[in-house]
């Protein structure tokens, strides 16, 4: 009896069997600073748009013969003086070039020849606004005359934006043959050159013809070797100082304000004749638009 209670008494105290232990939650990775710079990333990858190089200051303007000797010259002797392979061969290349150019400037000079195109654009703004007078003052005189006045409306909606005259010489040159061409296209010239005058029409061609040819577009006559010579230097030579600009300006780089100072002291040749052009566009008073003599007003007659 006795042994029956105590594996009663056993079994009543027995140890319960262990639940199984719950599988611990792994931990959660830290979340990356929301500032934090990325290990390993580059000055040029990180720079803001401000602290970046501003090549647009550097762009070549429009360039005549002796401007681009000049610029040349002057871009040479400003070469930084710790100028890397690069920089050296295309200080070479416009040496080069340079030395072309003034070649082809003092055969010119011996044939008597214009040194630059700057004459011939004068002479063809002066052309191009008095042909372009004279077709105004035939849409704004009054009276019956239907049929002329709509072909000067229509010739004068082809040429009367005269602020092509203030654009740069290749540019100018391109607008002015663009008018004549629509003109000939829709058989107008000859009908301009009726009601503003054959004399006017045929000095703006020929001021057109000269012009090209001063800027080594239009190679004709006796003149047209040393007119292919000019052209042809000039652009070998703006072409040379563009592509050493480019290798000058790669030395600047993005939010590394010490690289800047060398590259602006070797390229400030080019923004003192950015600063003259703006300075001679300015100073261009813009051509007359109207008529030099006063409106005419119609004045009825009494019956």
């Amino acid at each position: 009896m006795a042994k029956a209670k105590a594996k009663a008494k056993t079994k009543t105290h027995a140890k319960a069997p262990s639940k199984p232990k719950a599988k611990a939650k792994p931990k959660a990775k830290a979340k990356p600073k929301a500032h934090a710079t990325p290990k390993g990333r580059s000055l040029v990858a990180a720079a803001t748009h401000a602290e970046r190089f501003e090549r647009n200051a550097y762009d070549l303007p429009v360039l005549d013969l002796g401007e681009a000797i000049a610029l040349a010259t002057a871009l040479l002797a400003a070469t930084p003086a710790k100028a890397n392979a690069v920089i050296v061969e295309e200080a070479k290349r416009v040496a080069a070039a340079r030395d072309r150019a003034r070649s082809v400037q003092k055969k010119q000079s011996a044939r008597g020849a214009p040194a630059d195109a700057k004459a011939f654009d004068v002479a063809m703004d002066r052309a191009w606004a008095t042909f372009v007078r004279r077709i105004q003052d035939h849409v704004e005189l009054p009276g019956p005359r239907q049929a002329a006045t709509a072909d000067a409306l229509r010739i004068f909606g082809v040429v009367s934006d005269l602020s092509i005259l203030k654009l740069n010489f290749l540019a100018e040159f391109a607008q002015i043959g663009a008018r004549l061409d629509a003109l000939k296209r829709e058989g107008l010239l000859e009908v301009a050159s009726a009601l503003a005058g054959p004399v006017f029409v045929e000095e703006v061609l020929r001021c057109h013809g000269e012009y090209g040819q001063a800027l080594g577009l239009m190679p004709a006559g006796a003149e047209g070797d040393a007119i292919v010579d000019r052209g042809e230097a000039r652009n070998a030579l703006a072409e040379a100082i563009g592509e050493y600009a480019v290798q000058v300006m790669a030395q600047a780089r993005a939010g590394r304000h010490e690289s800047w100072a060398p590259v602006q002291k070797a390229l400030e040749p080019i923004v003192q004749l950015r600063r003259r052009h703006a300075r001679t566009q300015h100073a261009r008073a813009a051509p007359a638009t109207g008529p030099i003599h006063p409106p005419i007003v119609r004045v009825d007659q009494p019956s």
